[in-house]
């Protein structure tokens, strides 16, 4: 008797270790995958003229906001970091899935699928730091939109627009912090002061598929501008390629 009760006593703490070791790793996983930093490693198979087109596009729509809201004139800084981060994720993530499958029905179905899988993952044992929000699943539906095309996108992005912007008072210094985690990640994570769209050229030989030399240039210094804040730089950069076929 006096084994048994020794060999339990010890058993019970490295079967907690066990399960903790396990779950934090899980945490980890899941984490570093809803982050989706593996997305611009993605091939573009389908549709690519759409998807360089509406790839520049959300991200312009976004960093170079303008749009009338009642009596308020919406520009960047009036846009909420987290949902912006949401809207640009979300339309990367179904913009890739459409470049893959060919259907932009899918690809905006599987997005939304996971967005919601993450909302329902946040808050919970999984990732008890995270909060469901009801204006994230919006933001990630604004982003998806994007398969079907710039008038799709920008009527819910102008449909939503309400949800999604800073209440009036809040201050617009760019004074709310951004998250790193995908679909606008954990509130309690948040840390970087400053929105910055993942640069797909960050690894060597990465390029957007479809693109002519000289676009790819154009949209990778676009990338660097939006990195360093100059969003003179970006705004010429913009009009260029608007200029180019």
């Amino acid at each position: 008797m006096l084994v048994w009760l020794m060999l339990v006593t010890l058993t019970a703490p490295a079967e907690a270790s066990i399960f903790s070791d396990a779950l934090a790793k899980a945490r980890s996983a899941m984490q570093s995958a809803f982050q989706l930093s593996f997305l611009h490693k993605l091939p573009v198979v389908f549709y690519k003229q759409s998807f360089d087109k509406m790839f520049e596009h959300t991200n312009r729509s976004i960093d170079e906001m303008n749009l009338k809201y009642g009596e308020r004139t919406i520009t960047r800084d009036q846009f909420q970091n987290d949902k912006a981060l949401h809207i640009k994720k979300s339309a990367e993530l179904a913009l890739r899935i459409k470049s893959l499958i060919g259907s932009a029905h899918l690809a905006y179905g599987i997005t939304m699928a996971i967005g919601l899988i993450k909302e329902a993952i946040d808050g919970s044992f999984l990732n008890p730091g995270g909060s469901r929000s009801k204006e994230d699943v919006i933001a990630n539906h604004v982003g998806a939109r994007a398969v079907f095309g710039e008038k799709k996108f920008n009527e819910s992005l102008n449909k939503h627009l309400g949800t999604l912007i800073k209440p009036e008072g809040t201050p617009t210094q760019n004074s709310e912090p951004a998250s790193a985690a995908v679909f606008g990640g954990d509130k309690a994570a948040m840390a970087e002061p400053v929105v910055q769209q993942v640069n797909p050229f960050s690894s060597e030989g990465t390029n957007i598929g479809g693109s002519s030399a000289a676009r790819q240039q154009l949209i990778k210094r676009y990338y660097e501008a939006s990195e360093n804040g100059d969003s003179a730089a970006m705004k010429a950069i913009s009009a260029e390629l608007n200029a180019k076929p």
